[in-house]
């Protein structure tokens, strides 16, 4: 029961962040360079799962002007998923 409940709280979690990082690619295409209450709020629960993506982008392909980090973080976000599934 409690390990249902649990599963189903975590698989809300990594939603909502699935969510956000998507929606902050979205907004980084619809008002670039602009900030926001509501975006401050997406990059808090984003930017932990985008900057591993950054910095590993600027090491290989520096200055290079397309983002590829919200791909990176979501690649992170599935592997921490299913290490979490398995341990449940």
């Amino acid at each position: 029961m409690i390990t249902n409940t649990l599963s189903m709280a975590l698989s809300l979690l990594f939603r909502f962040i699935e969510a956000a990082i998507i929606l902050d690619v979205i907004f980084s295409w619809i008002m670039p360079g602009r900030s926001n209450a509501l975006l401050d709020i997406i990059h808090v629960f984003t930017e932990p799962f985008m900057m591993p993506g950054r910095k590993l982008q600027e090491k290989i392909m520096p200055g290079l002007m397309i983002d590829f980090s919200p791909i990176v973080a979501l690649l992170i976000l599935d592997l921490l998923e299913r290490i979490v599934f398995s341990i449940l």
